[in-house]
């Protein structure tokens, strides 16, 4: 339950980092939830999935696969921000690897 608390934890934070930018352009609310919830479950399979032994490549990889369907999506409607979204996920990906290697697998 600790581990879970942990790995929740550091989702949130980079959700809150991830809202930085839409704070300043005024982003709907629902995209900003969209972002939170986004991170909350990358970090949670993050967290339960190894492809790299390496922990802030593994948070890489593996926030690059959850974020590119959603950021394809998005674009369909709004193509500026397909950059924007991958580049989040390539800048706070390896982070919650990282933390997540560092604060939740202590053994």
């Amino acid at each position: 339950m600790k581990k879970l608390l942990i790995v929740l934890f550091i989702g949130l934070i980079a959700g809150v980092l991830d809202l930085i930018p839409l704070l300043l352009v005024n982003a709907p609310l629902f995209n900003m939830l969209s972002v939170l919830a986004f991170w909350l479950v990358a970090a949670y399979i993050i967290a339960k999935t190894t492809i790299l032994r390496n922990s802030i490549l593994n948070g890489l990889v593996i926030s690059i696969l959850l974020m590119l369907p959603m950021a394809l999506a998005v674009s369909a409607t709004n193509p500026k921000d397909f950059i924007p979204m991958m580049f989040m996920s390539l800048l706070l990906g390896p982070f919650v690897g990282f933390a997540i290697g560092k604060f939740a697998n202590k053994n």
